[in-house]
């Protein structure tokens, strides 16, 4: 017999952590976003600034399903709040492969139970659920979208969209990974390296120890921050939180054995440095950052990606995932890809259809605009950016 309980405080989490993770070996989505040393940071960080609904399914003692929601409040046209179930774990940290937590055996029942629960005792609780960044194999969204479809308390299941993640399938060795390469992706790796050896003496430097996790992490931010004012824009670690997040989490990579944060250094200096982390053996390429004017002439993010792709594969990773984004550096490791999916369920509420006619306004006033004003579109964008 399942049994449903409404997790609303931290501590009731902690008091299951012990179970979350062997829960998470066995479910459906073995996702590092979705682990205890993930969410129990982004927990620390970001929570005060919602409330927590997480939905922790038991048959009789043994966990077997969660739902790790918490519900974020939004001004809603003057109109009151709309109360958004989200992810333990969003927000701006961007994780990937997200999905409730659900054991493979009878997962339709326990998909079930959950939906059940958030639509009877909790129906008041919530307006729309942002069911975002789902693979779109995902056989929980299976079971979630029949249940949708037949029952009249959910107004709508929508997907306005969907993101890619690429990932690169991994050799046994760097030298048989190398040749499974395109020609010109060696040839300009080769040409890249030997530009930099010139340069200098070349050198990778991986954090190893808890003392120089604040050195390393510096290193990324500096660099990840210069990379992205060259092209205009601020990057990650704009704020303080999200720095925090990772400071504290890479700790915690680091005291199991799976992060990955390393520098690239040119005669001492670091002129490259990536952020990563292992999980499932798979080695998963959160964020990095390069000083391209060190030598102009040579791609130093193609050559810190090649030593990152070596180390993986002599951890014994069989994959290295790119994660969400369709930066083209990405594509030059790799064709393949997985597609996640961006879909919101809405409740049978007033919060909830006022932001399905919102949405419906939004959408209709861009075509609108696009069939009055023509080429003139851009141009009065720009105007109403500067408030004119």
């Amino acid at each position: 017999m399942l049994n449903v309980k409404c997790l609303t405080k931290v501590d009731e989490l902690t008091a299951i952590s012990g179970q979350w993770d062997q829960l998470l070996a066995q479910s459906l989505n073995n996702s590092y976003s979705l682990s205890w040393a993930w969410l129990s940071r982004w927990l620390s960080v970001y929570l005060p600034y919602g409330r927590l609904l997480c939905l922790a399914v038991f048959d009789d003692d043994k966990l077997v399903g969660l739902a790790p929601l918490w519900v974020h409040r939004q001004r809603q046209l003057g109109l009151g709040h709309l109360k958004i179930l989200r992810f333990i774990g969003s927000e701006e940290v961007c994780p990937d492969h997200l999905d409730l937590i659900v054991s493979r055996k009878n997962s339709d029942a326990i998909c079930t139970a959950i939906w059940e629960h958030l639509h009877g005792p909790l129906r008041r609780e919530w307006d729309i659920w942002e069911y975002n960044y789902v693979p779109s194999d995902s056989q929980v969204l299976h079971s979630l979208n029949k249940l949708s479809e037949r029952d009249d308390r959910c107004l709508a299941m929508t997907i306005s969209g969907y993101t890619v993640c690429p990932y690169s399938n991994l050799s046994e060795t760097w030298e048989a990974h190398l040749v499974s390469l395109s020609s010109n992706s060696r040839g300009s790796l080769k040409a890249s390296a030997g530009l930099l050896t010139e340069a200098g003496k070349l050198e990778l430097s991986v954090c190893t120890t808890a003392e120089s996790i604040s050195s390393f992490m510096g290193t990324l931010i500096d660099l990840h921050r210069k990379s992205w004012q060259e092209r205009g824009r601020s990057g990650s670690f704009s704020t303080e939180k999200f720095r925090q997040f990772h400071r504290e989490l890479a700790e915690d990579l680091l005291a199991s054995g799976n992060l990955l944060l390393c520098n690239l250094e040119l005669d001492g200096t670091p002129v490259g440095s990536f952020y990563g982390f292992e999980h499932n053996k798979v080695m998963h390429g959160y964020l990095l950052g390069t000083d391209r004017s060190a030598v102009p002439r040579a791609s130093i993010g193609r050559v810190l990606l090649a030593r990152c792709l070596e180390v993986a594969i002599s951890r014994g990773c069989r994959e290295f995932d790119w994660l969400r984004g369709y930066e083209d550096y990405k594509y030059h490791w790799t064709d393949r890809e997985r597609r996640e999916l961006l879909v919101t369920f809405h409740n049978r509420t007033f919060g909830a259809l006022v932001h399905i006619l919102e949405q419906f306004v939004v959408r209709y006033s861009k075509q609108v605009g696009k069939v009055v004003l023509g080429s003139k579109t851009q141009t009065v964008k720009r105007w109403l950016g500067r408030g004119i």
